[in-house]
């Protein structure tokens, strides 16, 4: 038997069925940018794993998305199981800052057009976006890299 710290899928699905509690008494557009203003926070965390692990100067990477940031830790060969939740982190992330609040106008001026898709989008961001963050804290607290 091992002593070594692990996470269960279990116990990352309760985490995150916790956190996505804290989301039901918001609106939509709060919803949005709760998830927006998360992963900008997860972006700055990722870079600052970039400077402690792999010594780059934080101004280098001032201009970095959150794709470029993904890349890097990518080609740098930090866990592949983390960055593959990632890639689908960036895509969802990617949608939400160029599609989702258009798309939301839209369906609001189409009084026949459910919002319902736009949530489920909404949602499925925000589900792997806390998935991510307990397992990006995990690793830190746990040297989990």
């Amino acid at each position: 038997m091992s002593d070594a710290p692990s996470l269960s899928k279990e116990e990352i699905q309760a985490k995150v069925h916790a956190k996505l509690d804290e989301y039901k008494q918001l609106s939509m557009l709060e919803q949005y940018a709760m998830f927006m203003g998360k992963a900008q926070i997860l972006e700055f965390g990722l870079k600052g794993l970039l400077t402690r692990r792999y010594n780059i100067p934080p101004e280098d990477m001032e201009r970095w998305t959150l794709g470029i940031t993904r890349n890097e830790l990518r080609d740098r060969g930090l866990r592949a199981d983390f960055i593959s939740l990632l890639d689908s982190l960036v895509d969802y992330r990617n949608n939400m800052a160029h599609e989702f609040l258009v798309n939301n106008a839209i369906t609001r001026s189409i009084a026949d057009l459910s919002q319902r898709k736009l949530y489920g989008d909404l949602f499925r961001a925000v589900y792997e976006l806390e998935q991510i963050i307990i397992l990006y804290d995990w690793c830190e607290e746990n040297g989990g890299w």
